[in-house]
Order: C-alpha cells, then structure tokens, then sequence
C-alpha cells in the first residue's frame, strides 16, 4: 500500500469514528446539548481538526441520517418481493422496517427522534436547501418501495400516498414506545400492528 492510499485510508477510518462518536453522543445527550468540542473530545482530535472533516454540527447530524435512510432504503428494498401478493409483499415490509428498528437502534433514533424529542431545536437545524432536498428524497424512495405495493394492490394514488405516511407513523409510533421493552413485549405488540395496519388496507 503506497503512503496516498494509507493516509485516504486513515482519513477514512477517522471519518467514520467521528461519525461513530456523533451517534453516541446525539443518542445519549440529544442533538442540542452535543457540542462539537465534545465530539472533537471522544475521537481524540483536536476542535481544528473535527471541523476540517466536518463543517458544522448539522452537517454532522445531516451525514447519520444520509446513513440511516440509505439502510432503510437498503432493507425494504431487499425485502420486497415483486413475485408475491400485495398484502404479502405489506406483511414483509412492515416485518422489513421493525427489524430495521430492532437491528439499527441508533440510526432508527437519529431518523425517527433524536431532532423531534427536542421541538424548539428543530429550529437550530435549518437545513440547506440541497441537504433538505437529499433527505427528502431518501424518505420519498423508502416511502415509495411501500407505495409501489399499495398501487399494486388497486389503491387510488391519493389514498395510497395518505395511508404510506398514516402507517409510517405509526410503525415508528410502536418503535417509539416498545422498542426498548421486554424483546418479547416487542415481538408481540409489532405482530399486533402489523395485523391491525393489514386488515385495515386490506381487510380480513
């Protein structure tokens, strides 16, 4: 290995242990009260040098959540099957997005909650209009694996697009609130959704 291709090498484990560090701290302190001199501080690197990988805090918060759609997109694509029903290719993506929430806890958090358990620092992560628009876009392809099989299913456009966001909300909603019980307690209310969210799109 010449000395560029170590030192991209170094950059690139650096990079991702500032990227580790952030989670952790955004997780445990939420995005307001996480500084860049504390995550400067559990990587082990100067302020000076955070800031040459990492322009801001919000580029930072930005970059996890790039990371975290992209393994959302990754599981609901992979699990959906175009060779099955409508309601069998639901079932799978609803089973798709909780073990997403059960396997990736933390990036679950930084898509889901970190921002919104703190209303009035929403307020400080004004994104850039292309930040906004990358995001956006993450959301609208996990949402559109989903749609896709409500369109298959004979669903009008309008109402499809209404009950995607009703029940990604609520999936999230049952993650929000079992994901950290009992494992078994969290089997059992996730099933219970999962056949609630079915009949009501697709009946008995």
């Amino acid at each position: 290995m010449g000395t560029r291709e170590r030192r991209e090498r170094e950059r690139q484990q650096r990079r991702d242990d500032i990227l580790a560090a952030a989670r952790s701290l955004f997780l445990r302190r939420g995005y307001e009260r996480t500084t860049m001199p504390q995550i400067a501080k559990a990587t082990e690197l100067a302020p000076g040098t955070l800031y040459l990988y990492f322009p801001s805090k919000q580029a930072l918060y930005v970059e996890l959540l790039d990371e975290g759609y992209d393994l959302l997109f990754d599981r609901l694509s992979t699990a959906a099957d175009p060779g099955a029903t409508p309601r069998r290719q639901a079932a799978t993506l609803i089973d798709a997005f909780f073990a997403f929430a059960r396997d990736y806890p933390a990036y679950f958090d930084i898509i889901f909650f970190v921002v919104q358990r703190e209303g009035h620092a929403v307020r400080e992560l004004t994104l850039e209009a292309r930040q906004a628009e990358r995001l956006d876009e993450r959301q609208q392809a996990c949402m559109h694996v989903a749609a896709d099989v409500l369109k298959r299913a004979g669903l009008p456009r309008r109402r499809a697009a209404r009950a995607i966001e009703a029940v990604w909300s609520m999936l999230a909603g049952v993650v929000l609130y079992f994901v950290h019980d009992e494992p078994d307690t969290f089997k059992a209310v996730t099933t219970e959704a999962k056949r609630l969210i079915l009949k009501a799109i697709f009946g008995s």
